[in-house]
Formats: structure tokens, sequence, C-alpha cells
């Protein structure tokens, strides 16, 4: 009985870990935009270019934002699932060629309230369910 105890307290243990897990990855990792999800399913955008849109949280609690021809750093607060960016941060100021998504991407990511990862994908929930941001990492 008690060998029957211990394996299930392990068991237990290494489960809670893996579902911590996926939370602490968020960190540290340079997600890709791949795509915004309205609620609606009016305004969906496709990025046909993730390589120039690009998040990263660092440890320090600064986020590292490549929007296409802009280097951005914000400050962002990470709370279990919760997830907020102080938009406040230093910032390149270039004019990206037209066509250039980095005003909806910067616009989009500063309404962020939460954060999901699933099946190696980073989601990004807006606030008043407005929508996903879609993350693959790089």
């Amino acid at each position: 009985m008690k060998i029957l105890t211990v394996s299930l307290l392990i068991l237990l243990s290494l489960a809670f870990a893996a579902c911590g897990g996926g939370k602490t990855e968020v960190v540290g990792t340079t997600w890709q935009w791949q795509a915004f999800q309205d609620t609606a399913g009016i305004n969906d955008v496709s990025v046909p270019n993730p390589e120039n849109y690009t998040l990263t949280l660092n440890e320090d609690g600064t986020a590292s934002i490549k929007a296409d021809c802009n280097q951005v750093i914000w400050s962002y607060e990470l709370n279990e699932s919760q997830l907020t960016f102080d938009t406040m941060g230093p910032s390149t100021l270039a004019m990206c060629p037209e066509g250039s998504l980095d005003q909806l991407f910067l616009e989009r990511m500063g309404n962020t309230v939460s954060f999901v990862i699933e099946d190696g994908k980073l989601y990004l929930n807006l606030f008043a369910d407005a929508g996903n941001l879609e993350f693959q990492s790089k």
C-alpha cells in the first residue's frame, strides 16, 4: 500500500509539472506571428512574412518585438495564463513599406489579456474576446 501511495504521489507531481511547463516555455522563445483570427471571422489576417513579426518574452520582464521594419521593447506582466503588455516602451519609428502589418500587429498585441500554448503554437487572446494572434516558435 505504501508503494502504491508513493507511486501515485510521483505520478501526480509529474502531471502537475507537465501542466505548468507550457506556461514557462512562452518565456525565452522567439515567436513568429502567423495569423490574426477575428472572433467574428470578418477581419482574419494571414501573415505573408512571419519572420518580420516576432515576439520574445525575456526573463527580465521585457518583450523584444520586431514589427516589420521597427524594433520595439515593451514590458510585460505574466501571471499564470494572464499576459498583458505595457506599450509605453522605446521603439524605432521607421516608416515601413506600404502593405506592412506593423501597426495592426502592435495594436492587437497591445490588447492582449491572456495566452494559451496549444499544439506548439502560442495564441494571444485579446481584450473583449476580439480575436487571437497566432504564433509559431522560430
